[in-house]
C-alpha cells in the first residue's frame, strides 16, 4: 500500500532479509520497516535469509533480528525512518534518556524517527500509515501529517481509542520530505 502511494518498489516478504535491509539502508532519505518489534529494546525481526533455512542449521537471532549494534557502523542518510513496529520506541531507560533502536537510528545519521512505544493493532496502523503517508506526500511535515493520522484514527468509529493512535511518536527533527511525483 505505501509502495503505491509513493510509487515506489518496496522489499517485502523472503526479500526483506536483514542482509539485504543492511545493504540498502544507507542510500535511502526514507526508509519504512513493517515487521514485527521485540519488546525489551525494540529489535526487529526482518526475514531469514532463506539459503540459512536448511535442515543443518536453523537460523539465529543474529541472522534476522535488526538490534542497535547493526546500526553502528552505519551512515544513514535518510531524513525520515518509519518503524512500524511493535514497541519500536522503547528501550533501556538511562541518565541520556531511552535508548533503543529509535534512538539508534538516529544517531546512525536519520534525521527523525515515527516510532510506536507499544504493541499496535495491524489494521488500525494500515489506516493510520495510509493517512500519514498521504499527508506526507503532498509536502506536510511529518509532525502535521503524524497529528493529522492521529485525529484520522480518533475520529473513526473503529479505532477512537487510544490504544489504536497514541502510541506514535515522532523523534528528532520535524522534516519534509520531497517525492518524485512524475516517477
Amino acid at each position: 500500500m505505501i509502495g503505491k502511494l509513493l510509487n515506489s518498489q518496496p522489499l517485502t516478504g523472503e526479500a526483506a532479509t536483514k542482509e539485504e535491509v543492511l545493504r540498502r539502508i544507507d542510500s535511502v532519505a526514507l526508509i519504512h520497516i513493517a515487521a514485527h518489534g521485540g519488546k525489551e529494546a525494540g529489535e526487529i525481526a526482518l526475514a531469514p535469509n532463506p539459503a540459512w533455512q536448511s535442515k543443518t542449521r536453523i537460523p539465529t537471532e543474529e541472522d534476522y533480528m535488526l538490534k542497535m549494534s547493526d546500526l553502528q557502523a552505519i551512515k544513514l542518510r535518510a531524513r525520515l525512518v518509519v518503524l512500524s513496529c511493535c514497541h519500536s520506541g522503547q528501550g533501556e531507560v538511562s541518565s541520556e534518556g531511552v535508548v533503543g533502536m529509535a534512538r539508534a537510528f538516529l544517531f546512525a545519521g536519520a534525521r527523525s524517527v515515527l516510532a510506536s512505544l507499544w504493541a499496535i493493532d495491524d489494521e488500525a496502523t494500515m489506516v493510520f500509515m495510509e493517512c500519514f503517508y498521504q499527508h506526507l506526500r503532498v509536502g506536510e511535515s511529518a509532525s502535521t501529517a503524524l497529528q493529522k493520522a492521529m485525529k484520522r484514527l480518533r475520529d473513526s468509529d473503529d479505532f477512537s481509542a487510544p490504544k489504536y493512535w497514541a502510541p506514535f511518536v515522532l523523534i528528532g527533527d520535524d522534516v519534509t520530505i520531497e517525492f518524485d511525483v512524475n516517477r
